[in-house]
Protein backbone atom coordinates (compact mmCIF):
# COMPACT_ATOMS: atom_id res chain seq x y z
CA UNK A 1 0.00 0.00 0.00
CA UNK A 2 1.42 3.59 -1.10
CA UNK A 3 1.63 6.28 1.24
CA UNK A 4 0.93 10.17 0.21
CA UNK A 5 4.14 12.12 0.18
CA UNK A 6 2.84 15.11 -1.06
CA UNK A 7 2.55 18.27 1.69
CA UNK A 8 1.26 22.01 1.83
CA UNK A 9 4.12 24.32 2.68
CA UNK A 10 3.12 27.78 3.22
CA UNK A 11 6.46 30.01 2.46
CA UNK A 12 6.06 33.68 3.59
CA UNK A 13 5.19 36.35 3.83
CA UNK A 14 8.10 37.38 6.43
CA UNK A 15 10.52 34.60 4.81
CA UNK A 16 13.57 36.58 4.49
CA UNK A 17 14.18 35.71 1.18
CA UNK A 18 10.71 37.10 0.02
CA UNK A 19 11.84 40.42 -0.21
CA UNK A 20 8.77 42.05 0.91
CA UNK A 21 5.47 41.37 2.06
CA UNK A 22 4.01 38.33 -0.39
CA UNK A 23 3.90 34.86 -0.13
CA UNK A 24 4.05 31.03 -1.63
CA UNK A 25 1.52 28.16 -1.38
CA UNK A 26 3.84 25.11 -2.10
CA UNK A 27 2.82 21.57 -2.69
CA UNK A 28 6.10 19.41 -2.49
CA UNK A 29 7.28 16.28 -2.52
CA UNK A 30 10.54 15.92 -0.17
CA UNK A 31 12.19 18.81 -1.36
CA UNK A 32 11.14 18.66 -4.76
CA UNK A 33 8.70 21.29 -5.88
CA UNK A 34 5.58 19.67 -7.32
CA UNK A 35 3.37 23.00 -7.76
CA UNK A 36 2.60 26.44 -6.11
CA UNK A 37 0.60 30.12 -5.49
CA UNK A 38 1.89 33.22 -5.88
CA UNK A 39 -0.16 35.05 -2.98
CA UNK A 40 -0.07 39.11 -3.36
CA UNK A 41 -1.91 41.36 -1.54
CA UNK A 42 0.10 42.24 1.63
CA UNK A 43 1.03 45.16 1.06
CA UNK A 44 -1.60 47.14 -0.53
CA UNK A 45 -1.82 50.22 -0.30
CA UNK A 46 -4.00 51.62 -2.39
CA UNK A 47 -1.71 54.31 -4.60
CA UNK A 48 -3.73 54.82 -7.70
CA UNK A 49 -6.82 55.67 -5.72
CA UNK A 50 -4.57 58.24 -3.84
CA UNK A 51 -3.46 59.79 -6.76
CA UNK A 52 -6.22 60.75 -8.56
CA UNK A 53 -7.31 62.28 -5.13
CA UNK A 54 -4.82 64.99 -4.82
CA UNK A 55 -3.08 67.38 -7.69
CA UNK A 56 -0.72 66.46 -10.31
CA UNK A 57 2.03 68.01 -8.28
CA UNK A 58 0.91 66.45 -5.05
CA UNK A 59 1.17 62.70 -6.86
CA UNK A 60 5.20 63.09 -7.37
CA UNK A 61 6.31 62.30 -3.87
CA UNK A 62 3.46 59.78 -3.19
CA UNK A 63 5.31 57.90 -6.42
CA UNK A 64 8.30 58.22 -4.15
CA UNK A 65 6.91 55.89 -1.70
CA UNK A 66 6.00 52.89 -4.57
CA UNK A 67 9.59 51.17 -4.34
CA UNK A 68 11.52 52.69 -1.99
CA UNK A 69 14.92 50.67 -3.46
CA UNK A 70 14.41 53.17 -6.81
CA UNK A 71 12.04 55.76 -5.63
CA UNK A 72 13.41 58.26 -8.44
CA UNK A 73 12.50 56.20 -11.33
CA UNK A 74 8.97 55.93 -10.33
CA UNK A 75 8.32 59.77 -9.55
CA UNK A 76 10.36 60.32 -12.58
CA UNK A 77 8.43 58.26 -14.74
CA UNK A 78 4.61 59.64 -13.18
CA UNK A 79 6.02 63.32 -14.00
CA UNK A 80 6.75 62.08 -17.55
CA UNK A 81 3.51 60.88 -17.98
CA UNK A 82 2.39 63.96 -16.80
CA UNK A 83 4.41 65.77 -19.03
CA UNK A 84 2.11 64.22 -21.96
CA UNK A 85 -0.93 65.38 -20.10
CA UNK A 86 0.08 68.89 -20.27
CA UNK A 87 1.72 68.76 -23.97
CA UNK A 88 4.69 70.15 -22.99
CA UNK A 89 8.74 69.28 -23.65
CA UNK A 90 10.96 69.98 -20.88
CA UNK A 91 14.52 72.33 -21.20
CA UNK A 92 17.46 70.43 -22.23
CA UNK A 93 19.24 70.81 -18.59
CA UNK A 94 16.49 68.92 -17.48
CA UNK A 95 16.46 65.98 -19.67
CA UNK A 96 20.31 65.68 -19.12
CA UNK A 97 19.62 65.69 -15.04
CA UNK A 98 16.82 63.43 -15.20
CA UNK A 99 19.22 60.67 -17.52
CA UNK A 100 22.27 61.15 -14.70
CA UNK A 101 20.27 60.44 -11.70
CA UNK A 102 17.83 57.95 -13.50
CA UNK A 103 21.33 56.07 -14.09
CA UNK A 104 22.67 56.50 -10.98
CA UNK A 105 19.23 55.08 -9.25
CA UNK A 106 20.30 52.19 -11.60
CA UNK A 107 23.63 51.23 -10.12
CA UNK A 108 22.44 51.87 -6.30
CA UNK A 109 19.30 49.11 -6.57
CA UNK A 110 21.24 46.32 -8.73
CA UNK A 111 23.88 46.92 -5.60
CA UNK A 112 21.10 46.44 -3.21
CA UNK A 113 19.57 43.48 -5.44
CA UNK A 114 23.19 42.05 -5.51
CA UNK A 115 23.68 41.84 -2.19
CA UNK A 116 20.01 40.52 -1.07
CA UNK A 117 20.24 37.86 -3.56
CA UNK A 118 23.90 36.90 -2.28
CA UNK A 119 23.04 36.52 1.26
CA UNK A 120 19.58 34.28 -0.16
CA UNK A 121 22.11 31.95 -1.38
CA UNK A 122 24.52 31.78 1.37
CA UNK A 123 27.03 34.34 0.00
CA UNK A 124 27.09 36.09 3.64
CA UNK A 125 30.26 38.26 3.25
CA UNK A 126 28.70 39.74 -0.16
CA UNK A 127 26.15 41.52 1.87
CA UNK A 128 28.70 43.83 2.92
CA UNK A 129 30.25 44.82 -0.70
CA UNK A 130 27.70 45.77 -2.96
CA UNK A 131 25.86 47.99 0.38
CA UNK A 132 29.43 49.51 0.57
CA UNK A 133 29.57 50.73 -3.26
CA UNK A 134 25.64 51.38 -3.02
CA UNK A 135 26.33 54.07 -0.39
CA UNK A 136 28.93 55.91 -2.57
CA UNK A 137 26.35 55.96 -5.33
CA UNK A 138 23.83 57.06 -2.21
CA UNK A 139 26.02 59.95 -1.59
CA UNK A 140 25.83 61.22 -4.95
CA UNK A 141 22.75 61.16 -5.62
CA UNK A 142 22.25 63.18 -1.98
CA UNK A 143 24.44 65.70 -3.43
CA UNK A 144 22.30 66.08 -6.83
CA UNK A 145 18.99 65.70 -4.84
CA UNK A 146 19.51 66.71 -1.30
CA UNK A 147 17.94 63.16 -0.15
CA UNK A 148 19.29 59.48 0.32
CA UNK A 149 16.09 57.71 -0.27
CA UNK A 150 13.02 59.27 -1.22
CA UNK A 151 14.26 62.00 -3.86
CA UNK A 152 11.25 64.18 -4.85
CA UNK A 153 13.71 65.56 -7.49
CA UNK A 154 11.25 65.56 -10.72
CA UNK A 155 8.96 68.56 -11.44
CA UNK A 156 6.52 68.88 -14.02
CA UNK A 157 8.90 70.68 -16.53
CA UNK A 158 11.96 69.48 -15.80
CA UNK A 159 13.47 69.05 -12.01
CA UNK A 160 13.52 70.41 -8.86
CA UNK A 161 17.52 71.78 -8.85
CA UNK A 162 20.07 72.84 -11.19
CA UNK A 163 23.35 70.19 -10.66
CA UNK A 164 25.95 71.39 -8.30
CA UNK A 165 28.95 73.23 -9.77
CA UNK A 166 31.24 70.35 -8.71
CA UNK A 167 29.41 67.62 -10.08
CA UNK A 168 31.89 66.67 -12.50
CA UNK A 169 34.93 66.39 -9.47
CA UNK A 170 32.51 64.89 -7.22
CA UNK A 171 31.13 61.81 -10.00
CA UNK A 172 34.82 61.21 -11.17
CA UNK A 173 35.39 60.34 -7.20
CA UNK A 174 32.94 58.39 -6.72
CA UNK A 175 33.03 56.00 -10.04
CA UNK A 176 36.64 55.05 -9.18
CA UNK A 177 35.93 54.19 -6.08
CA UNK A 178 33.10 52.68 -7.09
CA UNK A 179 34.70 50.52 -9.46
CA UNK A 180 37.26 49.46 -7.22
CA UNK A 181 35.13 48.31 -4.88
CA UNK A 182 32.74 46.86 -8.08
CA UNK A 183 35.60 44.19 -9.49
CA UNK A 184 36.32 43.12 -6.18
CA UNK A 185 33.22 42.03 -5.34
CA UNK A 186 32.69 40.30 -9.17
CA UNK A 187 36.13 38.46 -8.00
CA UNK A 188 34.31 36.94 -4.74
CA UNK A 189 31.39 36.07 -6.16
CA UNK A 190 32.67 34.59 -9.97
CA UNK A 191 35.52 33.00 -8.06
CA UNK A 192 33.12 31.18 -5.66
CA UNK A 193 32.17 27.63 -6.92
CA UNK A 194 29.20 27.24 -4.57
CA UNK A 195 27.84 30.48 -6.44
CA UNK A 196 27.63 29.38 -9.68
CA UNK A 197 26.24 25.43 -8.88
CA UNK A 198 23.12 27.46 -7.41
CA UNK A 199 22.86 29.63 -10.18
CA UNK A 200 24.25 28.15 -13.42
CA UNK A 201 21.16 25.65 -14.80
CA UNK A 202 18.55 26.77 -11.80
CA UNK A 203 15.36 28.73 -12.93
CA UNK A 204 15.53 28.27 -16.58
CA UNK A 205 13.46 30.83 -18.31
CA UNK A 206 13.14 30.47 -22.24
CA UNK A 207 12.61 32.98 -25.15
CA UNK A 208 9.67 31.98 -25.99
CA UNK A 209 8.20 31.38 -21.83
CA UNK A 210 9.60 35.21 -21.55
CA UNK A 211 7.89 37.17 -24.49
CA UNK A 212 4.34 34.90 -23.99
CA UNK A 213 4.78 35.60 -19.63
CA UNK A 214 5.10 39.32 -20.47
CA UNK A 215 8.69 39.63 -18.88
CA UNK A 216 10.40 42.63 -19.00
CA UNK A 217 13.80 44.20 -17.88
CA UNK A 218 16.88 42.19 -16.89
CA UNK A 219 14.61 38.63 -16.80
CA UNK A 220 13.17 39.38 -20.46
CA UNK A 221 17.22 40.09 -21.70
CA UNK A 222 18.65 37.20 -19.80
CA UNK A 223 16.52 35.05 -21.89
CA UNK A 224 17.60 36.54 -25.74
CA UNK A 225 15.48 39.50 -26.32
CA UNK A 226 17.15 42.35 -26.52
CA UNK A 227 14.18 44.89 -25.70
CA UNK A 228 14.89 48.13 -23.71
CA UNK A 229 12.64 50.97 -23.43
CA UNK A 230 15.73 53.42 -23.76
CA UNK A 231 16.28 52.07 -27.07
CA UNK A 232 13.12 50.87 -28.28
CA UNK A 233 10.86 53.90 -26.90
CA UNK A 234 13.28 56.55 -26.52
CA UNK A 235 12.45 59.20 -23.90
CA UNK A 236 14.42 62.33 -22.61
CA UNK A 237 17.83 62.19 -24.61
CA UNK A 238 18.47 58.51 -24.63
CA UNK A 239 18.42 57.93 -28.57
CA UNK A 240 21.46 61.05 -28.36
CA UNK A 241 23.76 58.27 -26.24
CA UNK A 242 25.58 55.62 -27.48
CA UNK A 243 25.14 52.35 -25.08
CA UNK A 244 24.37 49.21 -25.66
CA UNK A 245 21.55 46.61 -24.24
CA UNK A 246 23.39 43.52 -22.17
CA UNK A 247 21.88 40.00 -23.17
CA UNK A 248 22.56 36.55 -22.45
CA UNK A 249 20.82 33.60 -24.15
CA UNK A 250 21.09 31.13 -20.76
CA UNK A 251 17.97 32.07 -19.47
CA UNK A 252 19.12 30.99 -15.41
CA UNK A 253 19.91 32.49 -12.65
CA UNK A 254 23.72 33.21 -13.50
CA UNK A 255 22.35 34.70 -16.87
CA UNK A 256 20.14 37.19 -15.15
CA UNK A 257 22.99 38.21 -12.62
CA UNK A 258 25.50 38.92 -15.52
CA UNK A 259 22.67 41.07 -17.42
CA UNK A 260 22.62 43.41 -14.43
CA UNK A 261 26.05 43.21 -13.49
CA UNK A 262 26.62 44.55 -17.11
CA UNK A 263 24.14 46.88 -17.25
CA UNK A 264 25.90 48.66 -13.94
CA UNK A 265 29.25 49.02 -16.31
CA UNK A 266 26.77 50.97 -18.96
CA UNK A 267 24.89 53.08 -16.39
CA UNK A 268 28.36 54.32 -15.80
CA UNK A 269 28.68 55.37 -19.45
CA UNK A 270 25.16 57.05 -19.95
CA UNK A 271 25.82 59.04 -16.87
CA UNK A 272 29.04 60.60 -18.51
CA UNK A 273 27.51 61.11 -21.80
CA UNK A 274 24.82 62.68 -19.95
CA UNK A 275 26.81 64.99 -17.47
CA UNK A 276 29.12 65.95 -20.90
CA UNK A 277 26.19 66.86 -22.91
CA UNK A 278 24.83 68.71 -19.85
CA UNK A 279 28.06 71.18 -19.85
CA UNK A 280 27.88 71.85 -23.37
CA UNK A 281 24.66 73.63 -22.35
CA UNK A 282 24.82 77.34 -21.08
CA UNK A 283 25.22 78.18 -16.96
CA UNK A 284 22.14 80.08 -17.37
CA UNK A 285 19.72 77.77 -19.36
CA UNK A 286 16.31 76.89 -17.73
CA UNK A 287 16.40 73.52 -15.57
CA UNK A 288 12.61 73.81 -15.68
CA UNK A 289 9.52 75.40 -17.43
CA UNK A 290 8.70 78.80 -15.91
CA UNK A 291 5.07 78.63 -16.79
CA UNK A 292 2.51 75.64 -16.85
CA UNK A 293 -0.82 75.47 -18.09
CA UNK A 294 -3.14 75.89 -15.70
CA UNK A 295 -4.78 72.97 -16.00
CA UNK A 296 -4.11 69.92 -18.41
CA UNK A 297 -5.94 68.71 -21.37
CA UNK A 298 -8.72 66.48 -21.43
CA UNK A 299 -7.70 63.12 -22.90
CA UNK A 300 -5.60 60.15 -21.95
CA UNK A 301 -1.62 59.23 -21.92
CA UNK A 302 0.54 56.01 -21.59
CA UNK A 303 4.39 56.39 -21.00
CA UNK A 304 6.64 54.29 -20.02
CA UNK A 305 10.49 54.03 -18.85
CA UNK A 306 13.30 51.42 -18.28
CA UNK A 307 13.49 51.32 -14.42
CA UNK A 308 16.21 48.92 -13.17
CA UNK A 309 13.34 45.66 -13.13
CA UNK A 310 12.04 46.60 -16.47
CA UNK A 311 9.24 48.30 -18.01
CA UNK A 312 7.39 50.99 -15.50
CA UNK A 313 4.57 53.39 -16.70
CA UNK A 314 2.04 54.98 -16.03
CA UNK A 315 -1.58 55.39 -17.79
CA UNK A 316 -2.92 58.79 -16.83
CA UNK A 317 -6.90 59.96 -18.00
CA UNK A 318 -7.72 63.38 -17.80
CA UNK A 319 -10.92 65.22 -17.21
CA UNK A 320 -9.59 68.68 -17.55
CA UNK A 321 -9.43 68.88 -13.64
CA UNK A 322 -6.41 69.60 -11.41
CA UNK A 323 -6.75 66.29 -10.90
CA UNK A 324 -6.27 62.73 -12.20
CA UNK A 325 -9.38 61.58 -13.05
CA UNK A 326 -7.65 57.82 -13.63
CA UNK A 327 -4.22 56.27 -12.86
CA UNK A 328 -2.87 52.83 -13.43
CA UNK A 329 0.38 51.94 -12.66
CA UNK A 330 2.19 49.39 -14.55
CA UNK A 331 4.81 47.35 -12.51
CA UNK A 332 7.58 44.92 -13.80
CA UNK A 333 7.49 42.92 -11.12
CA UNK A 334 4.16 42.04 -11.23
CA UNK A 335 4.94 40.85 -14.85
CA UNK A 336 8.28 38.79 -13.68
CA UNK A 337 6.39 37.60 -10.75
CA UNK A 338 4.28 35.34 -13.15
CA UNK A 339 7.11 33.04 -13.81
CA UNK A 340 8.27 32.27 -10.51
CA UNK A 341 6.01 29.37 -10.19
CA UNK A 342 7.01 27.72 -13.63
CA UNK A 343 10.90 28.18 -12.85
CA UNK A 344 10.52 26.50 -9.84
CA UNK A 345 8.60 23.85 -10.25
CA UNK A 346 10.65 20.46 -10.30
CA UNK A 347 13.35 21.90 -8.70
CA UNK A 348 14.32 21.84 -5.22
CA UNK A 349 13.36 24.10 -2.15
CA UNK A 350 16.98 25.20 -1.95
CA UNK A 351 16.43 26.51 -5.22
CA UNK A 352 13.60 29.28 -4.71
CA UNK A 353 15.67 32.05 -2.85
CA UNK A 354 17.49 32.21 -6.02
CA UNK A 355 15.36 32.13 -8.68
CA UNK A 356 13.22 34.85 -6.20
CA UNK A 357 16.77 37.17 -6.30
CA UNK A 358 17.58 36.71 -9.77
CA UNK A 359 13.78 38.02 -10.79
CA UNK A 360 13.96 41.01 -7.99
CA UNK A 361 11.58 41.62 -6.88
CA UNK A 362 10.25 44.95 -4.95
CA UNK A 363 6.91 44.15 -3.57
CA UNK A 364 5.87 48.03 -3.24
CA UNK A 365 5.45 48.66 -6.82
CA UNK A 366 3.91 44.89 -6.69
CA UNK A 367 0.63 45.56 -5.07
CA UNK A 368 0.62 49.29 -5.45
Amino acid sequence: MSEKTEMNLFMGPQHPSMHGLWAIRLTIDGETIIDGDAQIGYLHRGYEKLLTNRSYEQGIPICDRLCYVESHSWSTSYTHSIEGIYNIQIPDKAKWARILTLELQRIASHCLWLAAMSVDIGALTMLIYPMNAREIIINMLEAITGARMTYNYARIGGVAADLPFDTVKKLERSFNEFQRLHFEFLDLLEEAQIFRIRTQGIGVLTKEQALNYGTTGPVLRASGVEFDVRKNDPYFGYDELKFNIPTRTEGDCYARYRVRIEEIQEAMKLCWQALDKYNELNASDPFKLDKLPRRPNEGEVYRRIETSRGEGGFFIQSDGSTQPYRVRIKSPVFNNLQVLIPLIKGGKLADIPAVMGSIDLCVGDLDR
